[in-house]
């Protein structure tokens, strides 16, 4: 999977969004949370219960999970790693409500 272009007006956001995640999850007792900024997937997430049960994780994956589900199931790693956010809704791309809106215009649209 090739890297995706993050604007910069986006990267102020997600780096508060990432940094305000690892100070909850700093603060739940049965995760153990490393970052070895060396790697290409930089955090690690270790249940505490289990020491066998780890997963490295990217920023874009680590941004992926929900602290709140997690706290919710037990606040192990194994429930932070299985947790989910609901994915963002899609943003329709400017250039095709614009080229929709001229097809509507022209009478090309057939709804």
């Amino acid at each position: 999977m090739g890297k995706r272009f993050v604007p910069v007006r986006d990267a102020d956001r997600r780096a508060l969004e990432l940094h305000f995640m690892i100070k909850e999850v700093e603060k739940m007792p049965l995760v153990q949370l490393d970052i070895d900024i060396s790697s290409k997937t930089p955090i690690l997430i270790q249940d505490k219960t289990d020491q066998h049960y780890w997963r490295h994780f990217t920023v874009d994956g680590f941004l992926t999970l929900s602290v709140e589900q997690a706290k919710a199931e037990g606040g192990t790693g194994k429930a932070l790693i299985w947790s989910r956010r609901k994915p963002p809704r899609q943003r329709i791309p400017q250039s095709e409500v614009d080229r929709a809106a001229d097809r509507f215009l022209a009478g090309e649209d057939d709804e």
